[in-house]
């Protein structure tokens, strides 16, 4: 028996393509902020991943730098506690107990994945400039207490190092990389777009 020809061009999207749905999907979902902000975060995020190891080949004095003045920083803050403290290139000895630092202790990588946040999100780039701006030196901040910890856990109490060093403090930078972005939205992109305030 026949089909009707109109009948079929429905069951095909109603345009005569069985792809008119999945068009009409994907539309929708670009139309949804959360959807847009999940793309472009990973997007963003894979760019960084790619641009990273590309400056990290051609100017490695840049991460031999952020690695030593790490090690610098961490040295000045001990020292201010007193005690045998010394410090060689990226080597932090604090009473006998030495550390390391490599290039997983600059804060590069968390800096990185809040980048990717802040740029992802929908709001001026002015707003993300501020966000940049002021929220990568305060994720390095948090890392330098980070290891500033460490080293103090690892001089009194070695059998928690590990813990401290592999569980309790990757969490608690996960938490505070996304504590930091969702202050920035409150702080400065909600306060711009309050009532009463300017946009510029």
């Amino acid at each position: 028996m026949a089909r009707d020809p109109k009948v079929e061009d429905r069951e095909v999207g109603g345009d005569g393509s069985a792809a008119a749905p999945v068009r009409a999907a994907i539309l929708r979902a670009a139309a949804n902020p959360s959807y847009r902000f999940v793309v472009l975060f990973v997007a963003y995020l894979g760019i960084e991943a790619v641009a990273y190891p590309f400056l990290k080949q051609h100017l490695p004095s840049l991460v031999k730098a952020a690695i030593v003045g790490t090690a610098q920083i961490e040295y000045g803050l001990l020292s201010l506690f007193g005690g045998d403290v010394s410090v060689s290139d990226r080597i932090v000895t604090y009473a006998g107990f030495p550390v390391t630092i490599i290039e997983e202790c600059t804060g590069i990588y968390e800096i990185i994945i809040f980048a990717a946040a802040v740029l992802a999100f929908p709001t001026s780039a002015r707003n993300k400039l501020v966000g940049l701006a002021w929220g990568a030196p305060l994720i390095y901040l948090f890392n330098v207490i980070r290891i500033l910890v460490l080293i103090v856990v690892g001089r009194f109490y070695r059998e928690s190092f590990e813990f401290m060093h592999i569980y309790f403090w990757q969490a608690t930078m996960i938490a505070m990389i996304t504590s930091v972005w969702l202050l920035w939205i409150v702080k400065v992109v909600r306060h711009e777009t309050a009532p009463g305030s300017s946009v510029s």
